[in-house]
């Protein structure tokens, strides 16, 4: 079963997306029933319960749409995408270095600041430089990992969209909060960082067992590839599948609830690591 740290920034992450869509769309805050009607919707099923070993190998699944028309996922070092019919496989593996096209693109859009990755602000600033001195840009970036995971003790904030610099102040959020103040302490230390908007998986969440949830997480450029970090569940995994990637804006989230109503993940089978299949009942 998850820890109550990871079923906390899951459900908080949902409730992000409800939050946000909700101020889009100009309504009234919603009351308890239907937030939880709305979680609850956007939960993806898992086929079989998925054990840690089979998530620190590769794992295929096989995602179908209920409109019956397959959407086009990201393709990165760690995520593979074909496009089968009305099918969508998708491998996903934490060091596989799958082939990427174009993967050096636009590398100074993502060093750059913007208003919800600032990191100009001298508290960014501050913060990236005393825990990221030197070294890889793996080992930069894990120590970063760490230390916003210690910072990062407040509250559960699923009220707004807080930028990274407000989230290093008021030591709270969700993980989307998370994701931003992660890729800004990395830009503040001259990695190009971007945001991952996905799924996670989790054991039981929301009374519900082997499900995905909605997640942040951030890439970092290492030099020859786009490589993951979580600072919301600590490490990523193969447990994660990315749907969007962009430089943090809350505008990449447009839409998404509705493309996580229409996933179905229909098998799920680890295909290299410690287990020989991901299909554990």
């Amino acid at each position: 079963m998850m820890s109550k740290w990871r079923a906390r920034v899951l459900s908080a992450c949902i409730a992000s997306l409800l939050a946000l869509a909700a101020f889009t769309a100009g309504a009234r805050e919603p009351d308890e029933a239907q937030a939880r009607a709305f979680v609850q919707s956007l939960l993806v099923a898992s086929p079989y319960r998925i054990g840690a070993a089979a998530r620190d190998g590769e794992i295929l699944y096989r995602l179908r749409f209920a409109d019956g028309i397959a959407r086009q996922f990201p393709s990165t070092a760690e995520q593979a995408v074909r496009i089968d019919g009305d099918a969508l496989d998708v491998s996903v593996c934490r060091d596989c270095r799958y082939e990427e096209r174009d993967a050096a693109s636009d590398l100074t859009r993502y060093l750059t600041p913007n208003a919800w990755v600032d990191s100009d602000q001298r508290s960014i600033l501050a913060f990236a430089r005393l825990h990221a001195r030197g070294g890889s840009v793996d080992a930069r970036m894990t120590r970063l990992v760490g230390a916003i995971r210690m910072r990062m003790d407040g509250p559960v904030d699923f009220r707004s969209y807080l930028p990274a610099s407000a989230a290093l102040r008021d030591r709270g959020g969700d993980c989307t909060e998370f994701a931003l103040l992660l890729a800004a302490t990395g830009r503040a230390v001259g990695i190009p960082t971007r945001v991952v908007h996905g799924l996670a998986y989790s054991s039981r969440f929301v009374g519900q067992p082997h499900v995905f949830g909605p997640h942040s997480w951030v890439q970092a450029w290492d030099g020859g590839h786009w490589r993951s970090y979580d600072a919301g569940l600590e490490r990523f995994d193969a447990g994660h599948i990315a749907l969007r990637i962009g430089d943090g804006t809350p505008a990449e989230l447009a839409g998404l609830a509705d493309v996580l109503r229409q996933v179905r993940i229909v098998e799920a089978v680890g295909v290299r690591g410690n287990a020989a299949s991901a299909r554990t009942r």
